[in-house]
């Protein structure tokens, strides 16, 4: 299995996914101190790669269970790093930062307790979770597109779109709650579970 990983890391695909990675050090560092034409730059590219290794990976028959591992993981992270920033420079409301760390934490809290509890978990995004990164990632380029030109008229449009991402996370969260749930619940017999 190991050697397996090893062999799919090479891919194209998660060359790009780990582009994408690196590419979350001097995003954060670019919102943390509010330089938001670099932000907005090093941003569109993160997003643009986040679009590019699914289609080099469907495009060339590159999926791989890495791949699928990888790629929202390296999404939790660079949202997990973006809403902290937000949360703590006190950027969007304080409501609204913490649901989103509270969404995207709710996943390693899942595998520690599966870890704990000895069951296997198969995780790949739901169709929910990936409507729920798509909402994530949309708010946080126009907010960054509304620090640079400080409209109005984008300022409304955000706080508009803030309440169905709001209302995605928290189908979302939920969605995990019944998974804790399972995990709590769960007997003997129940050895893995899909996520």
């Amino acid at each position: 299995m190991r050697n397996s990983y090893v062999k799919e890391f090479f891919l194209l695909p998660n060359f790009i996914t780990l582009l994408r990675l690196i590419l979350a050090f001097p995003l954060v560092f670019f919102i943390y101190h509010e330089r938001w034409w670099y932000s907005a730059l090093t941003g569109s590219v993160t997003i643009i790669s986040d679009f590019l290794d699914g289609l080099v990976a469907r495009r060339f028959n590159m999926q791989t269970d890495f791949g699928r591992k990888f790629d929202p993981t390296v999404d939790k992270i660079v949202l997990i790093s973006i809403f902290f920033i937000f949360f703590l420079k006190e950027l969007t409301p304080l409501w609204f930062s913490s649901l989103m760390l509270l969404k995207d934490l709710s996943i390693p809290l899942i595998l520690l307790l599966g870890k704990i509890r000895g069951v296997e978990l198969n995780f790949s995004p739901t169709k929910l979770g990936k409507s729920a990164v798509a909402s994530q990632f949309s708010f946080i380029i126009l907010f960054i597109i509304w620090k640079i030109f400080e409209r109005k008229e984008l300022f409304f449009v955000l706080w508009a779109i803030m309440f169905p991402v709001a209302f995605l996370c928290i189908l979302s969260i939920l969605s995990y709650a019944f998974l804790i749930s399972k995990l709590i619940m769960k007997t003997k017999m129940e050895q893995k579970i899909d996520i």
